[in-house]
């Protein structure tokens, strides 16, 4: 059964594309409200983080935590897996070790999305092995500690230089070679890079794992002229049961914006 969600950060964060920032509480009340099924939840940092506190408050509300993800640790900090500086790469994988230390809490995926980096188009080919070598630690220590796994997400040429497409995530996860490696794929990226909707997440199949909802211009679902019929097409295709999570720009405001989401879910029947 598909389930849902909306992406919630826990701090104030200069990533646009999230609803809501922050007043975490009000945040999970006025979701549970509303009858989705989970948060996802943007983590700068995990060490700042009350365990304890969060997950009181995920069960206070009966609801599910499917991903974290970890890109503002690049937005605000510059962490960064694919840097040629040692150092970075060293605190950049430190800090997703933590990620996966609360996903194993939370049985949350963790997202590897910007925290990648944006290397130099000449370095395109290095970084894509020095990530292969990345990740194939962090999926051993995933597996060791008993995280659901690790997500991929392809993201746009204009906000990276490498992995822009579902094809190109599933090339990464070959090379990499562990069982607990999948995809997150955003509609937003996809509406920019894949050529065929449907096709590309059909070939990507059973390792389609997560997805993110947004429109063609960030908003909510249904605010722009993205594709979906196609998109749920190829889920269905594929036999999809994950959460299909909101990511969009708080417009014309925070609550409008989720309202929207609800709205576009609940014509599809995916809203309880």
């Amino acid at each position: 059964m598909i389930k849902s969600s909306v992406v919630v950060s826990l701090g104030a964060t200069r990533f646009k594309g999230v609803a809501f920032q922050g007043r975490i509480e009000e945040r999970f009340r006025f979701l549970s409200g509303l009858g989705f099924n989970g948060v996802e939840l943007g983590i700068r940092n995990p060490r700042e983080v009350d365990y304890s506190a969060l997950i009181k408050l995920v069960e206070r509300y009966k609801l599910e935590v499917p991903a974290i993800g970890t890109g503002q640790a690049f937005i605000e900090e510059g962490l960064c897996l694919t840097t040629k500086q040692a150092r970075v790469r060293e605190q950049a994988r430190k800090r997703l070790l933590s990620h996966l230390e609360l996903g194993s809490k939370l049985d949350a995926y963790v997202i590897i999305g910007l925290i990648r980096g944006i290397p130099e188009a000449e370095r395109k080919e290095d970084a894509k092995k020095i990530l292969v070598e990345e990740l194939k630690f962090l999926c051993n220590r995933a597996d060791e500690i008993g995280v659901r796994g690790l997500l991929l997400e392809p993201l746009n040429r204009y906000e990276t230089s490498i992995i822009n497409s579902l094809g190109e995530a599933m090339s990464i996860i070959e090379k990499v070679g562990a069982e607990n490696l999948g995809i997150l794929a955003d509609s937003f990226h996809i509406n920019l890079e894949e050529r065929d909707i449907e096709g590309s997440i059909i070939s990507a199949g059973k390792r389609v794992w997560h997805i993110h909802l947004s429109d063609s211009n960030r908003h909510y679902p249904g605010a722009g002229h993205f594709d979906f019929n196609s998109l749920f097409q190829a889920l269905e295709k594929i036999g999809y049961e994950g959460y299909i999570s909101g990511e969009f720009m708080p417009e014309p405001n925070e609550e409008e914006a989720v309202l929207g989401f609800a709205d576009f879910l609940k014509k599809r029947g995916l809203l309880r």
